[in-house]
């Protein structure tokens, strides 16, 4: 089944949808081993990954694009794609869900901010007026060469002008044509509790370790009405501090003995994760 199918169909079902951020292609094969049903496909985790660079808008539409269709290729899972501001106007917007759409992933997520755009927890946002960006949604939807798939709608107001003007957003953009509504960084409970009620589609919550928002629990997300709960880069930074802890091991100790299977994983488990022995069986069979 087309992924943009089974995440509709997860959408439809009861339950919160737990999305954590991948950033490579293995990233996502050990996602999908640890049960994971959706993955998010983090801008920012992507531009500090394989660019060492923040999250300022500083990656191409077309490094992102040969980015997801690398992890795309490697899970069967569907995939929420973050794709910023659609690089441009509603012309670029057109053109970028042409792409993007051609891969068979899932979902994209659109945003609203002026370009250079930002992670949604730093400062300084700019957004841009409510008809420039239903005018994206509806290039979106148009350019968009697979039917089933899905569109969020992301909206930074609230760092601008406030919890009203994101709500009146959100409303104005599930009009145009987005199929769920993700409102960035809510302050409080109170803010986060409104979006699930006053939104006319379902909503997604982003939860940023350190973050503006909140850190409640899925099942408090699930009370209060959200669909789908991104923990975007929570594995790229794991993924860096187990690096450090092995390094530093590495330089006080001067081996790495004994760091099997508790620093690192062991290698049997590297080599099933990227299918070692199908190629081993391939060459064998093709000697």
């Amino acid at each position: 089944m087309k992924k943009g199918k089974v995440l509709r169909e997860l959408l439809r079902q009861e339950g919160i949808i737990t999305a954590p951020g991948v950033t490579t292609p293995l990233f996502a094969k050990v996602a999908e081993e640890r049960g994971f049903k959706v993955l998010f496909v983090t801008g920012a985790g992507l531009a500090n990954m394989n660019f060492g660079l923040p999250d300022y808008g500083l990656v191409t539409m077309s490094e992102n694009l040969e980015l997801v269709k690398r992890i795309n290729d490697n899970t069967d899972l569907p995939l929420i794609v973050d794709i910023d501001d659609g690089y441009g106007n509603p012309m670029n917007v057109y053109r970028t869900l042409r792409e993007f759409s051609r891969l068979d992933l899932g979902a994209v997520i659109l945003e609203d901010q002026k370009a250079p755009k930002r992670c949604g927890h730093f400062e300084d946002h700019v957004v841009i007026p409510i008809p420039d960006m239903v005018n994206k949604i509806k290039a979106a939807r148009e350019g968009s060469l697979d039917p089933d798939l899905v569109l969020f709608a992301r909206t930074d107001a609230n760092a601008v002008n406030g919890i009203e003007d994101a709500l009146e957003r959100g409303k104005a953009y599930a009009e145009a044509g987005a199929d769920v509504i993700f409102i960035e960084a809510p302050r409080t409970v109170e803010q986060m509790a409104r979006i699930p009620k006053e939104m006319p589609v379902p909503t997604l919550i982003n939860l940023v370790e350190g973050g503006k928002t909140p850190m409640l629990k899925n099942s408090e997300l699930e009370k209060l009405g959200f669909k789908v709960v991104l923990y975007a880069n929570a594995p790229l930074k794991a993924c860096i501090k187990g690096m450090q802890n092995l390094l530093d091991y590495l330089l006080e100790n001067g081996t790495t003995d004994g760091c099997d299977g508790e620093l690192m994983i062991p290698s049997p488990e590297r080599h099933e994760l990227t299918h070692k022995q199908f190629y081993m069986d391939l060459q064998r069979r093709y000697k």
